[in-house]
């Protein structure tokens, strides 16, 4: 299939990754609709139904959906499984292609979008490290480092550049990650690691002492964008894979059940048994 086909296709894209469930439908990279809902503990009820409303309501079916895209986590557990479920059974019943995407790249993505919509610009020359969050309870997030150049383009996704794998982390670990970042900035902006500006996007509620503690530290270099997933950016995400010739059989796509790397596990128990003996 050519780029201008490409350009073309129809895509849905669903998430349930965290506490809205998000559904929308593409044509090429252009939202043609898109849905939301808060409500977590409902989402394998409302799935189905949100998905065939939006559908109706554009004149689209099965026949005429030519890709699936899929947001397949890291987040809640039960969430995520949803979606992905859903997918499947759509693109296996309609006998489409389905792509699985990461969640967490999506809402980076939508977070510098909202970012941009809000009027925010880099303060300084230099790359912005992006770090989506979902709150993972108990002082961890899922996460991974994302990095921006801070100029505003119609081809976002291309230029928001992964650093990084997804994961459940600390969030005390996140942070001094951060830090460093910063403080490489000094060493000059050549410097690998170096970052001029640290924005922290989505569910940033549940780390927002932390996260004024970072900015009483570092004034604007730190960023707080709050914003919700975007099923169209799990479609764009999705057909950029496609288009590359990714291909993902339907039967084997599954969710990304991620968990603490060796040393944050054990440092994660070793606070707790120093609390146990406090």
């Amino acid at each position: 299939m050519h780029q201008q086909d490409h350009n073309r296709m129809r895509v849905l894209a669903l998430d349930t990754s965290t506490a809205a469930l998000t559904a929308a439908l593409l044509e090429g990279d252009v939202l043609v609709d898109e849905r939301h809902s808060q409500a977590e503990r409902n989402h394998s009820i409302k799935l189905l139904p949100t998905v065939q409303s939006l559908m109706e309501d554009n004149g689209w079916s099965g026949k005429s959906t030519d890709l699936v895209a899929v947001g397949v986590g890291p987040g809640s557990y039960t969430g995520v499984r949803i979606a992905v479920t859903a997918g499947k059974t759509m693109a296996w019943i309609w006998d489409k292609p389905v792509i699985g995407v990461s969640s967490l790249e999506a809402l980076a993505l939508s977070g510098v979008q909202q970012a941009e919509q809000d009027g925010a610009e880099a303060g300084g020359t230099g790359r912005i490290l992006v770090y989506p969050l979902m709150d993972a309870r108990r002082g961890q997030v899922y996460t991974a480092p994302f990095a921006w150049n801070g100029s505003a383009s119609e081809g976002l996704r291309d230029e928001v550049e992964r650093h990084g794998e997804d994961g459940i982390r600390l969030f005390s670990l996140v942070a001094e990650e951060a830090s460093r970042a910063l403080e490489a900035r000094a060493e000059g902006a050549d410097h690998p690691q170096a970052a001029a500006e640290v924005w922290f996007v989505g569910d940033t509620g549940a780390q927002q002492e932390a996260l004024s503690g970072l900015q009483a530290q570092w004034g604007g270099r730190i960023r707080v964008i709050p914003c919700g997933m975007e099923a169209s950016w799990i479609g764009r995400l999705g057909l950029r894979a496609y288009a590359a010739g990714e291909r993902t059989d339907t039967h084997r796509l599954e969710p990304n059940y991620t968990q603490l790397a060796e040393a944050e596990a054990k440092l994660l128990a070793k606070e707790r048994a120093d609390r146990r003996q406090q």
